[in-house]
């Protein structure tokens, strides 16, 4: 990946014998040094915007409903963990052949941990010859792109690590959702993501599918 694209976009996902996941959109704004992420299937309907206020959300537009943060202090000097996108082996599901333009796709083996995408923000002068976990985790650089007004990068790496388990809290579907969901599941389809805060103050983007009791 380049490192002066100005019209950065960068989209990607993992692959398990032959499959793949749906793909995470990452984007910077032309004009203010903010960030969109959106997810393949998802991107009508939920957008993630890392805003220049500091003030970060989460909307599902056909619900209205809004999932509100701050951005987190920096993990360590000039570098923010904004957000972390979990893939494990199940959610390569998607048949269709890679889409043109730059899709980076993490190979994995059946039986291995999900892959961790974390989403950093650098401030300038970031040593743009390495990327955050290099050494200490043996991350691997996903790709790396400009923000607006010399804002600094941001900076997608992936690793490999499992899942702690937790309680889920969800709200209850309406009606006219449910259905949805119902007819979801007849189409075989059963991917979902989920949201929840990290200790460090990222968000966490979990992809999963629904088990049918």
């Amino acid at each position: 990946m380049s490192d002066a694209r100005r019209d950065w976009d960068l989209r990607f996902g993992i692959e398990l014998g032959g499959r793949r996941s749906r793909l995470y959109r990452v984007r910077s704004a032309a004009q203010q040094p903010q960030l969109y992420v959106e997810r393949e299937g998802l991107d009508k309907v939920v957008h993630v915007s890392l805003h220049t206020s500091g003030r970060w959300h989460v909307q599902v537009k056909r619900r209205g409903a809004v999932i509100n943060w701050s951005r987190p202090a920096e993990v360590t000097p000039g570098f923010t963990r904004a957000l972390v996108i979990i893939q494990p082996e199940a959610v390569a599901v998607v048949d269709e052949p890679e889409r043109p333009g730059d899709v980076v796709l993490m190979p994995m083996t059946a039986g291995e941990d999900p892959v961790h995408f974390d989403v950093y923000l650098e401030r300038p002068g970031a040593n743009l010859a390495s990327w955050p976990g290099k050494n200490a985790m043996g991350t691997v650089l996903v790709g790396r792109g400009p923000l607006a007004g010399g804002a600094g990068t941001c900076c997608v790496v992936a690793r490999r690590a499992d899942v702690e388990s937790g309680p889920v809290t969800l709200p209850r579907p309406d009606p006219d959702e449910v259905e949805r969901m119902k007819a979801d599941i007849a189409r075989g389809d059963r991917y979902m993501t989920l949201f929840a805060m990290q200790p460090d103050g990222a968000m966490a983007l979990i992809d999963g599918r629904a088990e049918l009791a």
